[in-house]
């Protein structure tokens, strides 16, 4: 079995031997057709650029909230809702055009990658950037929206900050006011102390004592509610600083990466074509030799055959 397997191994190798010049041929035939083709064709470049979307806010973890996600966005631009839009600002046919976007998202990243395979560079680095300017002015209204709500936030506290100045100055009035009748109480009644001596009239005393603790108490009272009021300004001031803060972080659909293009064709991939060629070449050169080697024996055996047939006639 063994030996039966070696003699078919042999009689394949001799096949390709005796054919061996035309498999060469076939192969380097089709070698250089696909280099020649592949020198023909136009060369097609890539042009790309990325893009992250904005953030609007923050969440509780201190996050950025997105404007949208990339693949919304990514979705949108693959269902080629912008196309239409891009070749009319461009004054193209979209035929012509060719807005044959292609939209990835690198690892878990929120960068998307837009890109364009064509041979007019230039002109693909307009349709990128014109799609750029369209999602910025889609989107605008979000960040307009988010804005007009900070400023109504910062307005509102900076209307609170002054009924609280207002109420701060008051309080502060009240307090030298109270503080100012004290003393003048304290010093009436050291007088009346000084004025009686020994046998100063007791009531009189009562009745100043108990005025002034009065007074004391309320003063105490004004102090903590000022006290209050003052919190309540740090804390309303802090808070438009964060507001402003905020507000200053919000950003619209920002470019990552400018539209530029591959500084060398990605189309047509010549060594690709030729080793694809030399290995679908040698296939077809192989079964040819196969197939002509099997055409030659079926005519040899066609010719011999009548001759066996008219032997055995001529000995008769």
């Amino acid at each position: 079995m063994e030996e039966e397997d070696t003699i078919e191994l042999i009689d394949y190798l001799r096949v390709v031997w005796k054919w061996k010049w035309m498999i060469i041929l076939v192969t380097l035939g089709c070698m250089i057709t696909a280099g020649v083709i592949s020198l023909k064709m136009p060369r097609i470049y890539q042009v790309s650029m990325m893009i992250e979307p904005g953030a609007i806010n923050l969440d509780p973890g201190g996050r950025p909230i997105y404007l949208d996600s990339p693949l919304n966005i990514k979705s949108k631009i693959d269902s080629q809702a912008y196309n239409r839009k891009i070749s009319k600002i461009l004054n193209a046919d979209p035929k012509e055009l060719n807005l044959g976007f292609k939209t990835i998202q690198p690892g878990n990243s929120n960068t998307l990658k837009i890109s364009l395979e064509a041979n007019d560079t230039s002109r693909s680095i307009q349709a990128l950037s014109t799609l750029f300017h369209e999602l910025v002015k889609e989107y605008q209204h979000y960040v307009d929206s988010r804005k007009s709500e900070l400023d109504q936030k910062i307005a509102m506290n900076e209307r609170q900050i002054n009924v609280s100045a207002g109420e701060k100055k008051y309080l502060e009035k009240e307090i030298n006011t109270m503080e100012a009748n004290t003393n003048r109480i304290i010093e009436e009644r050291n007088m009346l102390i000084k004025k009686g001596g020994k046998n100063p009239d007791k009531l009189s005393l009562l009745i100043y004592s108990n005025i002034i603790q009065q007074n004391m108490a309320h003063n105490n009272d004004l102090n903590r509610q000022l006290g209050w009021i003052m919190v309540k300004i740090e804390r309303m001031k802090s808070e438009i600083e964060t507001l402003k803060i905020e507000k200053e972080s919000i950003e619209n659909i920002k470019l990552i990466q400018k539209p530029q293009s591959s500084l060398y064709p990605i189309k047509p991939k010549k060594k690709l074509n030729v080793m694809l060629a030399f290995v679908t070449g040698f296939f077809i050169s192989i079964f040819l030799a196969f197939l002509l080697e099997y055409l030659q024996k079926m005519r040899i055996t066609t010719k011999i055959s009548p001759s066996t047939s008219q032997t055995p006639s001529a000995e008769e």
